[in-house]
């Protein structure tokens, strides 16, 4: 079990280390790119919306690693593991939260480099953290269930 952990554990921390290269890269070019003044405020905005969701990243990657913890003590299906995965589903739907501070610029963009597609990449990055969260809810009410099972099975032993 510790080999497929382990396995998360580094996934889970590759992302992370692509995800802070992306904002970095991106906010590098945002910023290097101010040509006109009224544009400094949509940057601005951006690179914040950015970093804000970089950050709540980290955070579901900490609690990720709190439950890959409990699947390797075999302690997964306890009301520990139902606050954390409670925890992460909130993630992230505040991570789209912050996601959409990013839309202005890329409603400004698509508006000024003729190009509508740019918009509908945008809400697919703004709504893939929303699907998440519903598949993590769908989770949560099986791993609800499941505590319900075992807490019975030890009432009947």
């Amino acid at each position: 079990m510790k080999i497929k952990t382990t396995l998360l554990k580094l996934v889970t921390t590759g992302i992370d280390a692509f995800l802070l290269l992306f904002a970095f890269m991106l906010t590098m070019g945002l910023t290097s790119s101010v040509h006109e003044h009224s544009l400094f405020f949509l940057q601005i905005t951006t690179s914040i919306a950015l970093y804000a969701t970089c950050l709540v990243v980290f955070v579901i990657s900490f609690y990720l690693f709190r439950i890959f913890h409990l699947i390797d003590q075999r302690n997964f299906f306890t009301q520990t593991a139902l606050h954390f995965v409670r925890v992460v589903r909130y993630l992230f739907i505040t991570a789209s939260i912050t996601l959409m501070g990013t839309l202005p610029f890329v409603y400004y963009n698509a508006d000024k480099g003729d190009a509508p597609g740019l918009i509908f990449i945008a809400l697919a990055f703004v709504l893939v953290p929303l699907a998440i969260a519903a598949f993590i809810s769908v989770m949560e009410k099986i791993l609800i269930n499941s505590i319900k099972f075992k807490q019975e099975n030890e009432l009947t032993i």
